[in-house]
This record gives C-alpha cells, sequence and structure tokens, in this order.
C-alpha cells in the first residue's frame, strides 16, 4: 500500500510553488481510530488520499477524483509484472487492502483473474468503498482477517500467486518479517508460484533483512523490480522444489511483459520492465 515517492503524488503542488501559485489546501475528509491505528483521508486538490498512523504521514493510496483508475503510485505497475513473468497467474491472495486501487484494476482490466484481498482491518474496508469508490464483487473478494491468518487458512501447494503490500507506519507488519511467515506462504504456493513483496529502501536495514529472509527461505535470488520515482521496490520470488529458481533475464521480462499487455490500465509493463535489478544482491 505504503508508497514512498519522490516527490509524490503532490508533485502538482510543488508546481504550483514553482509558479509563484498557492497550493490549494489539504482538506481533511475522514479522521478516526480503529482498533489498529489512526486513519486519516484528505483531499489535496483533485488528489485524495489514504493515511495511517497519528501523524498521517505515511500515505497509504492515493486516486485522482477524477480519474480513479489513473496511476499516482509507481509500485502497483511493478507488482503487475508477476503475472506477466510466469502462466501461474489466474488466481492472486493480495494482503493489504488499503483504499483498493489494486482490487479495482484487477475488476476494470483483469477481469479473467481471480483476486482475495485479506484486510485485518474493518474500518480500512469501509474507508475504500466510502471515499476510494471500491466495491468488492465479482473477480475480487475481500475477507476481514489477518493477513497471516488468512495465509495460513489456505490450502498447501495451492496458490498461483501471493501479494504482501500490508504495512504497519512505514514497514512490514513485524509477525510478517518473520522466516515463519515466509516458511508459510512458501508452503502455500504451488510449484512455480509467486511471492511478490512490495518493499521500501528508505529504511535500508529492514529492506536488507527481509531480501536476506526470503533468499534463505525460497532460495535463490529472486526479481527485483525498483522505483524510478520512488523508494518502492518489488521482490519476487518463486517456489521451486528442485533447483534454485533462475529469474528471467531483462530482455526475457520485457518480452513477457509485451505478450501479456503490454499495457495493464494505466501501467504500461513493457516500460514497467525497465525498471528490473541486474544485480539484486548487492543489497544482501
Amino acid at each position: 500500500m505504503t508508497d514512498e515517492s519522490r516527490p509524490g503524488p503532490f508533485s502538482r503542488i510543488v508546481q504550483a510553488f514553482s509558479q509563484g501559485l498557492s497550493p490549494p489546501a489539504p482538506l481533511t475528509v475522514f479522521e478516526g481510530d480503529s482498533p489498529f491505528t489512526r486513519i486519516t483521508v484528505k483531499d489535496c486538490g483533485n488528489v485524495r488520499t489514504l493515511y495511517m498512523g497519528k501523524e498521517a504521514q505515511e500515505s497509504e493510496t492515493s486516486i485522482s477524483l477524477s480519474d480513479p483508475s489513473a496511476a499516482i503510485f509507481e509500485y502497483p505497475g511493478m507488482m503487475l509484472l508477476s503475472l506477466a513473468v510466469s502462466p501461474l497467474n489466474s488466481d492472486v491472495t493480495l494482503i493489504g487492502l488499503g483504499g483498493g486501487f489494486i482490487p479495482g484494476l484487477f475488476q476494470r482490466f483483469l477481469p479473467d483473474r481471480r483476486l482475495t484481498v485479506a484486510e485485518v482491518d474493518p474500518l480500512v474496508a469501509e474507508i475504500a468503498e466510502t471515499y476510494f469508490f471500491f466495491r468488492p464483487g465479482g473477480n475480487v473478494q475481500v475477507r476481514i482477517a489477518d493477513g497471516a491468518d488468512h495465509v495460513e487458512s489456505m490450502p498447501p501447494g495451492g496458490a498461483d500467486q501471493i501479494w504482501l503490500d500490508a504495512f504497519t507506519g512505514d514497514y512490514i507488519p513485524p509477525h510478517m518479517a518473520t522466516d515463519g511467515f515466509l516458511e508459510l506462504c512458501l508452503s502455500r504456493l504451488k510449484p512455480g508460484g509467486l511471492l511478490v513483496q512490495n518493499l521500501h529502501q528508505t529504511r535500508l536495514e529492514p529492506y536488507r533483512l527481509q531480501l536476506r529472509r526470503t533468499v534463505k527461505i525460497f532460495g535463490g535470488a529472486p526479481l527485483v523490480f525498483a522505483g524510478r520515482k520512488s523508494a518502492n521496490s518489488v521482490v519476487i520470488s518463486s517456489r521451486h522444489d528442485g533447483a534454485a529458481w533462475v529469474p528471467p533475464g531483462a530482455k526475457a521480462v520485457t518480452r513477457m511483459a509485451k505478450d501479456f499487455g503490454p499495457r495493464v490500465g494505466p501501467y504500461d509493463l513493457s516500460l514497467e520492465s525497465l525498471k528490473r535489478v541486474s544485480e539484486p544482491d548487492r543489497w544482501l
């Protein structure tokens, strides 16, 4: 959910300053406490943003009010590449709903793929419907459950892909940043299935630790895409019960992206594929 953007979804505000104009003042349209965190929704001009935490500093979802399917955050496009690089892509589990932007993409542009979302906070699910134009249904189901508990309830060896997009503040919930949780995900994937993690490089040591855990549990180097306008990094690992997985090279990823789409809604996957990191082990 969280997108560590530089300069972020409010680049128009910066542009307004540079032109000597007065930027629109943020308008708080919702503020309240769930059992888990403080939740705030603010409008700034045409952009609506969901924040988590008491200081309302960590943006979880941003949408354009005039075009809710427009791309504001960068990382969803990189996550969507996992659908292109594996034939096991018809049934996806997403941990973390946020404002429902990624599930909305599945509804509008990927109707032949099934998506099950696990969201621990019922208030987040309510806000996604009330303020971010998301409605579950069709090929997208939402279950109010802790992400780890939901993964544990899944049948062993049955999942095509598991996407981790859950954050507490600016990082993964502690119980999901563990060997045990990664082992659980591995056990629920089909052979060849993918674990797809949206991580941040802003906190470099936790990022490196999660990469090391992932390599240890899954074996072999992951396929990594790094944001160019953000500090987000999408890490894709595959379950391979025999030899370690060898991620596809740069040219192969671009070819797969073109064959798959190349466009999924606002994201051109052939361009997203160019964000592949050639030496992900330099962070280990």
